[in-house]
């Protein structure tokens, strides 16, 4: 299930979740320490709601349409395995690939939603 039904509408959500993520680990002083291994139980929720978070954007990157996806470089099937593997195998996911995710795929897919934006002359919120 997808929270919504437009490329526009997944590509604002991806930002808003990516911003949102990032603005709070920074904030948090979340580190990769943390998030593989976390020693209290704030650190512990505070990894699963990145997890969650993960989750989320794997889903709406997942359903961006083919034609906007190969121009603007969304990997709808590498986001398609990761909310799959979330999903169906939660017990089994490895962390160090999730916190590669959000270190590095992150800023690649805040760049590809700011370009998609950019070049319709539209503002992320």
């Amino acid at each position: 299930m997808t929270a919504k039904a437009s490329d526009l509408g997944r590509i604002q959500e991806i930002f808003d979740v990516v911003t949102q993520t990032q603005r709070q680990i920074r904030e948090l002083n979340f580190s990769r320490e943390r998030f593989m291994r976390p020693g209290t139980t704030e650190d512990d929720l505070i990894a699963e709601g990145i997890i969650n978070r993960v989750l989320r954007v794997a889903e709406e990157a997942g359903r961006i349409s083919d034609d906007v996806a190969k121009k603007y470089g969304f990997d709808t099937k590498g986001a398609s395995g990761v909310r799959n593997r979330l999903a169906h195998a939660y017990g089994e996911v490895d962390r160090n690939i999730l916190w590669q995710v959000v270190e590095q795929d992150f800023d690649e897919l805040r760049s590809s939603c700011r370009a998609y934006c950019d070049e319709r002359g539209l503002e992320l919120s």
